[in-house]
């Protein structure tokens, strides 16, 4: 049984799953379905961009939890004939356990406990989902470790990214410039890709800047006036940040990416600032 979490009220009372470890709540303030409705599913325009897709459409789901975000994201794309392929990424399956042992407080996952447990069991399940059909599987490792690895080169190249680790402060492994770099490395530069992340941080912005991203202002949720988007093509970006944003970043005490996974804040080095301004998002 996992004993390292905690069901809170949320203000808006919802309720959601509070990590005892790293002191953090999952979607907090709004809640997860919410949060994944706002970050992921409204701002992509998901539901449209599946009705016009052809094949296999790909979605990596980095942070899987207690599967909130997937499961938002099946339920609200269940009507469409599509194939759907879910590539979930944690480095335990207790959240989610956890999740399964509070589903009177956790109704997102009704109607889905079965995948949810065969997941957890096989790592893998298959199932119908309504008009769609599904595959959904989860590499149970460290994620900055495994994107190191030679499989990650036979992971499904993804049409989205849902990045949705715990915070920089107490997980910075998830959020370092070689973490970031390695990741776009692995997309497909023929496959437009969007990565939407709930912080708006200077710092987050300017990592993905340098790892290659185009990167914009993304949609508000309750506890944010606006969150971040990344993508492999400036068509995905509505809102791209534009050249006064640098200059806000150059004055910024806590832009500097973080290039080892220890936390610090600091300054845009010379070498960094030289390299951000010469983006070609900032140069079109």
């Amino acid at each position: 049984m996992a004993v390292g979490y905690k069901i809170v009220k949320l203000p808006n009372g919802v309720h959601s799953v509070h990590s005892l470890e790293y002191r953090e709540t999952f979607h907090p303030v709004i809640g997860p379905v919410a949060e994944a409705e706002a970050l992921y599913v409204k701002q992509f325009d998901l539901v449209q961009r599946l009705r016009d897709h052809a094949g296999e459409f790909v979605i990596w789901d980095v942070g899987l939890g207690a599967a909130a975000n997937a499961v938002t994201v099946l339920r609200a794309t269940r009507e469409i004939p599509s194939l759907l392929r879910l590539v979930s990424f944690d480095q335990t399956v207790e959240p989610l356990e956890f999740a399964l042992q509070n589903i009177d407080n956790l109704a997102y996952l009704e109607g889905y406990e079965s995948e949810a447990r065969k997941l957890i069991q096989e790592h893998k399940v298959t199932f119908s989902n309504s008009a769609q059909q599904v595959n959904w599987d989860l590499h149970l490792a460290d994620f900055p470790r495994l994107l190191t690895q030679p499989a990650a080169n036979s992971f499904p190249r993804p049409h989205v990214i849902m990045f949705d680790a715990f915070s920089p402060a107490v997980n910075p492994a998830m959020w370092t410039q070689p973490l970031f770099a390695g990741l776009f490395q692995l997309l497909d530069p023929r496959r437009p890709c969007a990565l939407p992340t709930y912080s708006r941080s200077t710092m987050l912005r300017v990592t993905l800047l340098l790892a290659g991203f185009f990167v914009g202002v993304g949609h508000a949720t309750g506890e944010k006036e606006e969150t971040t988007i990344a993508a492999n093509s400036m068509n995905l970006i509505t809102e791209p940040l534009e050249r006064r944003w640098l200059q806000r970043a150059r004055r910024s005490t806590s832009a500097e990416p973080l290039w080892e996974p220890i936390y610090r804040q600091a300054r845009l080095s010379t070498e960094t600032w030289e390299r951000l301004r010469a983006h070609p998002q900032f140069n079109l």
